[in-house]
Order: structure tokens, then sequence, then C-alpha cells
């Protein structure tokens, strides 16, 4: 029994966790700067929000061990549960139902609490069962999107737009340009963790089929665009600083160092003299890189209103 909770646990991937609370912070920054303070009832659902974003991200990372294991994909995978046999694919399967049906639930009880408008219920309704339906579809079923290079959309638009734009709107009911471009930062470095982990796992990928982005594109040109990524994501990042004449976003300069020593291992990576598994470390990198990045973006905000 513990040594099934504890694979469990595994599969969860707590590691990940700061991806999915980093924009729902990034939004009630957002949402604090326009209201200029919290009632009970907002507190109650930036606690909320948080929960079910979480809770997507779970649901994504049972859904993605169960999908990969089954296929055989993570079979090289030691810390895959599914693929190693700790694991049982019939009862983590009715655990991935089980848990989408709670976290659907706990989602309706937040849209119940921020809405009043029964259209913007039905709405973001709609989101949220997409939000699920995409959580599980990345590696599971028949046609898994994860596998024709299509999981970098789903994170941008899931990480980014909706969990930002989404957790913002819940909050306000009102969206300005500004958030958009805020929305637009998150869910490039999302996406940027999630090629980082395919551009290490790109050998492996070809050889079981799984048609990733990096796999389809090589890993000189993934590295490329990488680069290209990391990099509009932080001049977006200023553009909003300018736009909100928020000069505390200067202190994303503090990123400077390991963004440029991170960037040089990509490098590395696209002329071959470091192989795909050495790119692993660079993924608790990334990761570390985003959540900072958020928690800067949340706190300049909050002083910015503070004066």
């Amino acid at each position: 029994m513990n040594a099934s909770f504890f694979a469990f646990v595994k599969a969860t991937r707590p590691r990940t966790y700061p991806l999915a609370i980093a924009g729902v912070v990034v939004a009630n920054a957002l949402a604090f700067s326009q209201l200029g303070t919290f009632s009970h009832k907002q507190w109650l659902i930036f606690a909320l929000t948080v929960w079910v974003a979480l809770g997507l991200q779970i649901l994504s990372n049972l859904a993605n061990d169960y999908g990969d294991g089954i296929k055989g994909t993570d079979e090289h995978r030691t810390d895959r549960q599914t693929a190693q046999g700790n694991l049982s694919p019939s009862v983590l399967k009715k655990i991935i139902i089980v848990w989408a049906g709670f976290i659907f639930a706990c989602g309706v009880g937040l849209l119940w609490l921020s809405f009043d408008n029964l259209t913007e219920f039905f709405t973001f309704l709609a989101f949220g069962i997409l939000s699920i339906i995409g959580a599980m579809a990345y590696t599971m079923g028949k046609r898994p999107y994860g596998y024709s290079a299509k999981g970098e959309i789903a994170v941008f638009v899931f990480f980014g737009l909706l969990n930002v734009l989404g957790g913002l709107y819940l909050q306000t009911q009102h969206l300005r340009v500004s958030d958009v471009i805020a929305s637009v930062v998150v869910g490039l470095l999302c996406v940027c963790v999630l090629m980082i982990n395919n551009m290490r796992d790109i050998d492996d990928d070809v050889k079981t089929g799984k048609h990733t982005l990096a796999v389809m594109l090589g890993k000189d040109k993934v590295s490329q665009l990488y680069r290209f990524l990391l990099l509009t994501a932080f001049f977006l990042l200023l553009t909003f600083g300018g736009l909100r004449q928020n000069y505390y976003l200067l202190s994303v300069i503090l990123l400077s160092y390991p963004i440029s020593k991170h960037l040089s291992i990509i490098c590395q990576y696209s002329d071959e003299k470091i192989t795909p598994h050495q790119l692993a470390p660079q993924l608790k990198t990334i990761v570390g890189i985003t959540l900072i990045n958020s928690i800067l973006i949340s706190l300049s905000i909050l002083l910015f209103n503070l004066n």
C-alpha cells in the first residue's frame, strides 16, 4: 500500500507543480492591481483557482504517465511509474477518471462563486471541459496530440493564455492589452519547459515513434526556436513594463546570468557537444527561471500598485 501510494505521488510529478501555479499568481497580482484590495470572496477565488490549476497539472501528469506507459514510450525512463510496473495501468486509469471528475466539480464550484452571469458561467465551463480533455489527451487515446507536435500549442494556450487571462477574468471580469502580453510571457516560458523535456528525449522519441516538435525540427532548428521563444518572452516582459510604466520589472535583469548560462548549454546541445540526456539538468533550470520570473512579475505589479 505504501509503495503504491509513493508511486502515485511520483506519477503526479511534484516538481512540475510550480508551472501550474505560476500563471495563477501572475493573474491574481494583475487582479489585485486593478481592484486595489481583495475581499474574503476574492481570496477564496484565488485559493480555488490555485487548487484547480494544480489539479489539472496533476491530471495531465497522471495521464502522461499512463499514456506513455501503455504505449511503451517510457520504457527507458526509470522515473515513470506505469512503465516500470510500479502502478497498474487499469488502476491508474480509474484514478485518472475519478480525479478528472473531482477537478471538474471543483471547477464548477469556482465558476459558481465567480460569476452571476450564466453566459460567463457556461463559457468558462466550456473552457474548463476543454482543459480537462486537453490534460488527458496529450498522451492518452488513439490520437494523442503530444505525439504529433501539438503539445507546445496546448501548453501555450492552457498554461499561458487561459491560466493568466482566465484567472484574471474570474476576479475582475475585465482584461487589458497589457494583461494579454503578461499571459504570452508566461505561456512562452511554459512552452520552453516542454521543449527542454522533448529535446532531452529526442533520441528515444525517434525510436518509439513519438513525433514531438523536437523530433520534427531536429536538434539544430529546435534549439534555434527555443532561444527565440525564451528571448522573446523577456522582450515582451520589458514591453509589458513599459506599457505599465512599471520600472520594478527591471528586476528581471537578475535573471540575465542564469539565462545566458542556460542558453550557452542549449548551443552546446545544438552543436552536439553534449548528448540529449546531458540536457536533463536544464529542465530544472528553466522551471526555476519560469517560477522566479512569475514571482518577480507579481511582486513588481504589487509594489507598483502600493506606490
